[in-house]
């Protein structure tokens, strides 16, 4: 989306290849950017005029990323859209971002329910002044303003009410825009000013490990005894999820960082945990299962966002845990759960549309016998690799 809205053109090393990618890829060459995919990097040219008119809506299927991001790229420039998705997306909200740029210019009309897709979006570029977001759902209502904003005919004060979700990801968005020549300046815990307009800088970028993705195979080593070294991850890293490890740690993994890479090692029993996971939400599934075969309670707490993501997380994790034989309950925000009670699975896992109830889920098959996982491709939406490479874990 950055090299989209850059004034020269730009490659993209080490890029994922899932649904999600694809589907901001295409929505982004509907706009008119040229996007041309090679084996191991992918070419973004932005186009002369911002941006061209689609001939119709820009489907997002289930991306929530797209769905909150894209239409902020789409106000940077000129012309009519409409946004829709899959009917999961449908049901996950929007109108944050919507309402934050409807501030700074743009024009919205709801085709359905207010706050939701779909939507037709008109764009006639932002204007500047002050802007105030409410992230406390997601952090992506943030994102995307910040991004769009140095795209503004003028300054953009940015506000935001507090505490704003995964807000780790916010600091990635701000150091990945300084990269491409943007400046910002803070003003106060939930605020800064960014100075418009800037231009955004084309070039070269490399992608970085995900640990989203490599969490899996930390947890695998508790899990199964063992040990896991995963590379190339970064410690210096800005991704959330990166503080999975120390988690980890506090249930009593040995964490040990390398050259290239960090190595998890199981020391014994799993400890359980009392913790607050706002900043790395999308570690509760795996949290979830871990939790599951710990001695003791576990509490997963200020996680009431992960009703809104591609399912229904809480609900999703407590209804697959008792196929499992572990009791837990739903709290308003989180989860309880009373581990070591693990046994043979009651039915198959249903991971709800959800590629991380999937995942998470299938690391629970390193210590129960039969456990199995339907809809298995599900996990494409994001890591349509992780079957091939979850085989690797078998010891040599």
């Amino acid at each position: 989306m950055l090299a989209s809205l850059a004034g020269l053109k730009s490659e993209i090393r080490n890029p994922l290849v899932s649904e999600d990618t694809r589907l901001t890829a295409d929505a982004l060459r509907q706009l008119g950017a040229g996007i041309e995919w090679l084996e191991d990097r992918v070419l973004v040219i932005p186009p002369e005029k911002r941006w061209s008119r689609p001939r119709g809506p820009i489907m997002l299927g289930n991306s929530g990323t797209s769905a909150r991001l894209l239409p902020a790229v789409a106000s940077a420039g000129t012309g009519d859209f409409v946004f829709d998705g899959s009917p999961r997306l449908r049901e996950r909200p929007v109108g944050p971002v919507v309402e934050a740029l409807q501030m700074m210019g743009t024009r919205v009309k709801y085709l359905d329910r207010q706050g939701y897709l779909p939507f037709e979006l008109s764009a006639r570029g932002l204007d500047g002044g002050r802007v105030l977001v409410d992230a406390r759902q997601s952090s992506q209502f943030l994102s995307a303003v910040l991004i769009a904003s140095p795209c503004a005919r003028s300054a953009v004060s940015v506000e935001w009410h507090e505490p704003a979700a995964s807000f780790p990801y916010v600091d990635m968005t701000l150091a990945m825009m300084e990269e491409r020549g943007i400046t910002c300046r803070r003003t106060g815990s939930n605020s800064l000013i960014v100075p418009a307009p800037q231009p955004y800088a084309g070039g070269s970028w490399t992608v970085e490990a995900d640990c989203s993705s490599a969490s899996y195979f930390w947890a695998a080593a508790p899990l199964a005894g063992g040990e896991v070294f995963t590379y190339p991850v970064s410690r210096e890293s800005f991704q959330g999820d990166c503080r999975f490890l120390g988690v980890l740690e506090q249930m009593g993994c040995r964490v040990r960082w390398e050259e290239e890479g960090v190595r998890v090692t199981s020391s014994g029993e799993l400890r359980p945990v009392d913790l607050d996971m706002n900043e790395m939400p999308d570690m509760v599934p795996t949290l979830s299962v871990l939790a599951a075969f710990a001695n003791g309670v576990s509490r997963i707490r200020n996680v009431a966002h992960l009703r809104l993501k591609e399912s229904d997380r809480l609900s999703a994790i407590a209804s697959e845990l008792g196929k499992l034989g572990v009791a837990s309950s739903e709290l308003p925000d989180g989860l309880e759960i009373r581990g070591g009670a693990a046994g043979r699975p009651h039915g198959r896992i249903d991971p709800h549309d959800d590629h991380r109830i999937a995942m998470a889920f299938a690391l629970a098959g390193l210590r129960i016998e039969d456990v199995e996982i339907e809809h298995a491709e599900v996990v494409s939406k994001s890591f349509p690799s992780f079957w091939e490479l979850f085989e690797r874990l078998r010891t040599p």
